[in-house]
């Protein structure tokens, strides 16, 4: 019995993903390793100098040292409690906004300007005037995360909702199927990766947003910690501390990939990928 190449493709697509993702990682890890050698080796040769950028033993030391101290734990969360909890205030609200302005067009029309208007408006620009109404709070930072993360997400559903396929709401119509199961089965199955693309977005923004937030605005969190340590002179504490956002932000960016994976797995994008 003769094999078909199709179906020899489609045999040998798992180990080749396997061995693509194994690839994927160690690629990466060696890449990070190379950085934090050039970097020790930079500051060990007088290149890069250790008062302004500290060699990266004395910040990987710094940092496993914060790491064993409460006070690390409750900075971080502080800071990932504060753009989680902006983040679903964000989805919520984008969620329903989406709904109504993609679906009746008179609510389109009515809040185009307004979208267009606070859209371009940096979170930060509004930390004095969260200042002035929470103080240096966790409901300022929360409402400021909120705002930030609002658009992408809203951008992405709106996006979602006009690419649902005309032919499939037209049927709908015939089948008289009803507002609700028009949504269920043709709505969301087109509008739910671009949800989670802008979910991602997102989140990756509502980390950068609240550590900014902190900086600045002086509320709690991994960025308050990051200015006490540099008007203090401790440069590696301020490194790790920088280096845990960045970790941070990249461990919620990874877990929204795996969701996408996960829950996306029926979609074409995630199939071509696969293979």
């Amino acid at each position: 019995m003769t094999e078909t190449p199709t179906a020899s493709r489609s045999r040998r697509v798992p180990g080749r993903a396997e061995h693509s993702a194994v690839t994927r990682w160690t690629l990466g890890v060696s890449a990070v390793v190379a950085v934090i050698a050039l970097w020790e080796s930079l500051t060990r040769v007088g290149v890069v100098d250790p008062n302004v950028i500290p060699s990266a033993g004395a910040v990987l030391g710094a940092w496993g040292e914060a790491v064993s101290g409460a006070n690390y734990w409750t900075d971080l969360w502080a800071t990932l409690s504060g753009a989680l909890a902006g983040l679903a205030i964000a989805v919520a609200i984008g969620s329903v906004a989406s709904f109504l302005i993609g679906l009746i067009r008179s609510v389109e029309e009515s809040t185009f300007f307004v979208i267009e208007f606070l859209k371009p408006i940096p979170p930060i620009a509004l930390i004095p005037l969260g200042l002035l109404l929470w103080g240096p709070a966790p409901t300022m930072k929360i409402s400021l995360v909120a705002f930030g993360a609002l658009w992408p997400f809203l951008t992405q559903m709106l996006y979602g909702l006009r690419q649902t396929n005309g032919v499939a709401l037209e049927m709908a119509r015939s089948y008289r199927l009803g507002w609700y199961l028009t949504l269920k089965c043709v709505h969301l199955p087109s509008l739910t990766p671009f949800a989670l693309t802008g979910a991602r977005i997102s989140a990756s923004l509502a980390v950068i947003v609240a550590v900014v937030v902190e900086l600045v605005g002086g509320a709690a969190g991994l960025g308050q910690t990051i200015t006490v340590a540099q008007a203090n002179g401790l440069l590696p504490v301020m490194y790790a501390y920088i280096l845990t956002a960045g970790v941070l932000g990249m461990a919620i960016n990874l877990i929204f990939r795996a969701a996408e994976r996960s829950l996306l797995f029926w979609h074409p994008s995630q199939r071509s990928e696969a293979t």
